[in-house]
């Protein structure tokens, strides 16, 4: 099956989403599109290319930063001591139908990709996540994040670990 992802428009019937998760489900279904249009994230969809009002999975950009003090130390200490820029995947999540196949990954990459572009006007360091639960935190390691050393769920991947997972 062929998908494709785009920013989340009308077409797209986020009201049968349902990826398991309460606040996830609630998010699209009831906040994403607040977000898009007050500037506080970039929600973009991956639809099966035959049906793209159907919603197979979705994920947020928005920017953010990090203090230099949560970072792993050996990135740290390559950096400035007051708030780092990073851009932040707040959500990601892949509909119940569409688990297990491999649409997380695609969703995640596809997000590094985009933060790659927008590296060219604006200065990031790289991707941080915010975790929902253990087996989010467990994907997240398995893609090369690393834990910030704050909270459990907060992790972080390196721009330049993202140009070489990316191409």
């Amino acid at each position: 099956m062929q998908f494709a992802i785009r920013s989340l428009d009308k077409p797209a019937d986020t009201a049968a989403f349902d990826c398991g998760q309460t606040p996830l489900n609630d998010y699209i279904h009831r906040y994403a599109t607040q977000d898009v249009r007050r500037n506080v994230a970039r929600v973009f969809v991956i639809s099966p290319q035959d049906s793209p009002s159907h919603v197979a999975g979705f994920y947020t950009l928005s920017a953010a930063s990090v203090q230099c003090t949560e970072l792993p130390a050996q990135i740290a200490k390559k950096l400035p001591r007051y708030p780092i820029p990073v851009a932040l995947v707040g959500r990601l999540a892949v509909s119940q139908d569409y688990q297990g196949q491999g649409l997380g990954s695609v969703l995640l990459i596809d997000a590094c990709k985009k933060v790659l572009q927008a590296r060219e006007m604006i200065a990031v360091t790289g991707v941080l996540v915010e975790a929902k639960d253990s087996k989010a935190v467990s994907f997240y390691k398995h893609m090369g994040f690393m834990l910030l050393s704050s909270q459990e769920e907060r992790l972080f991947l390196p721009m330049q670990v993202i140009q070489n997972l990316v191409g």
